[in-house]
C-alpha cells in the first residue's frame, strides 16, 4: 500500500511538472491581450490597428530586429512612464534600453531588466525577434509620442 501511495504521488509529480513547463497556454494568453501591429501603426495617428475603434492600445505584439546594443534608460522615458501612472516598483523594472530596428528605422525600447541578459544570450545581432509590449501613449495628442516597454519576447 506504501508503495502505491508512493507510485501514486510520483505520477502526480512527473504530470503537473510537465503541465506547469507547456508554455502554450501562456503564449496563448499574450497573443490574445497583445494584437500584432507595426511599428509604423502605432506611430501614425491616421492608421489604427486597435479592435472595434478604440484609440488606446494597451499592449501590443511586434516584429523587429535587435541590433544587440544596449544604453541606460532615459529621463524622457521614465518621466513618460510616471505620466502614465505606473508605480515606482514597476518603474525600477525598467534600468535599460535595447536598440531594435523596424523597416530601417532604429528605435531604442526599455526592457525589463530580467530580460535584457536573456535577449544577449538567446538572440543574435540583426536576428528577428516578437516583441510584447505595454504601449505608453501621450495624453496630448499633440505630442503623438508613444512609449513601448518590452515585457516579454520570443525568437522567431
Amino acid at each position: 500500500m506504501k508503495k502505491l501511495f508512493i507510485l501514486g504521488g510520483l505520477w502526480l509529480a512527473c504530470t503537473a511538472s510537465a503541465f506547469s513547463q507547456n508554455g502554450d497556454g501562456y503564449w496563448k494568453r499574450l497573443q490574445k491581450t497583445h494584437p500584432e501591429t507595426t511599428l509604423e501603426a502605432l506611430t501614425t495617428p491616421a492608421v489604427s490597428q486597435a479592435p472595434s475603434g478604440q484609440t488606446d492600445l494597451p499592449a501590443c505584439r511586434l516584429s523587429m530586429v535587435y541590433e544587440g546594443k544596449t544604453r541606460n534608460i532615459t529621463m524622457e522615458n521614465i518621466q513618460q512612464m510616471k505620466e502614465s501612472g505606473l508605480k515606482p516598483s514597476d518603474i525600477r523594472q525598467y534600468r535599460k534600453e535595447i536598440l531594435f530596428t523596424s523597416a530601417d528605422k532604429e528605435i531604442w525600447l526599455p526592457v525589463k531588466s530580467a530580460l535584457v541578459e536573456q535577449l544577449a544570450i538567446e538572440v543574435a545581432e540583426n536576428e528577428p525577434v516578437l516583441l510584447y509590449t505595454t504601449v505608453l501613449q501621450d495624453k496630448d495628442p499633440q505630442e503623438n509620442q508613444v512609449t513601448l516597454l518590452v515585457e516579454e519576447y520570443q525568437v522567431k
